[in-house]
């Protein structure tokens, strides 16, 4: 975190003598909403070494987004089921306001880890009353500091940011639910390309770029005209991971 930190505020002093960088939060209001429609994406999502050969079986991810109105607002409603061998591993829940994509609760219940639950209200991260069970719970709370997005939306979020060009840098704050603390994340626009997605079929895409730290990065294909992440490849601990968009 404090390297991707550094890393931007370096970017970002440097003026002339680097690609000038965008920095997008929740705040100003920079992504395209446009792009930002309701639907449900399913995901394969795979590891391999280095030399390509599959780590073990591949595990299946449905992701949806429904719309609603409340109290007079805008309201995201993000839902995130995780199988593996036709397990449910993981299963997410989250909302937050539109078009800033705030966000105001959490959800999360994993097959390994638990329950978690968090509310977001002023740019501030606590545990409900009715999901305390411990002394942390109940003093467990975080100040957006920068006023993020939700990291587990960001196969929703990245399509969102304004494309224009090759070379294009963005620092875009996210927020881990749970974690001490939000972080800008440095993403760079590294090409175009055709993605086949089979014989006859190829899609114009962004390639985009984001470091998480030192020797973990992923690269993300987004759709130019339907603004959807096609898909991802990802690098950490010395292996690949995948992710394919099914439908």
């Amino acid at each position: 975190m404090r390297y991707i930190s550094l890393l931007v505020l370096v970017c970002m002093a440097a003026g002339s003598a680097v690609a000038q960088v965008d920095t997008i939060n929740t705040k100003n209001l920079k992504l395209n909403m446009a792009a930002f429609r309701e639907g449900k994406s399913s995901y394969a999502v795979f590891f391999e070494d280095s030399l390509g050969r599959r780590l073990g079986s591949a595990a299946l991810w449905d992701r949806s987004v429904r719309i609603s109105q409340q109290a007079g607002k805008k309201i995201y409603h993000f839902d995130w089921n995780w199988y593996q061998k036709d397990s449910l591993m993981a299963h997410v829940e989250a909302t937050g306001e539109l078009p800033s994509l705030t966000p105001l609760t959490h959800y999360a219940s994993y097959k390994k880890r638990g329950k978690f639950t968090y509310s977001f209200r002023n740019n501030v991260v606590t545990i409900p009353d009715s999901s305390r069970h411990t002394k942390r719970d109940s003093t467990f709370s975080v100040t957006l500091n920068p006023p993020a997005f939700e990291f587990p939306m960001d196969l929703e979020i990245f399509p969102l940011l304004p494309f224009k060009k090759i070379g294009q840098k963005f620092a875009i704050a996210f927020y881990e639910p749970g974690t001490p603390k939000s972080d800008y994340y440095l993403l760079t626009v590294t090409g175009k390309e055709d993605l086949a997605l089979n014989n006859s079929v190829k899609v114009p895409c962004w390639l985009l770029r984001i470091d998480y730290a030192p020797g973990a990065y992923a690269t993300f294909w987004i759709a130019d005209k339907s603004r959807e992440v096609l898909k991802m490849r990802e690098y950490f601990r010395g292996r690949y991971r995948t992710k394919v968009r099914l439908y």
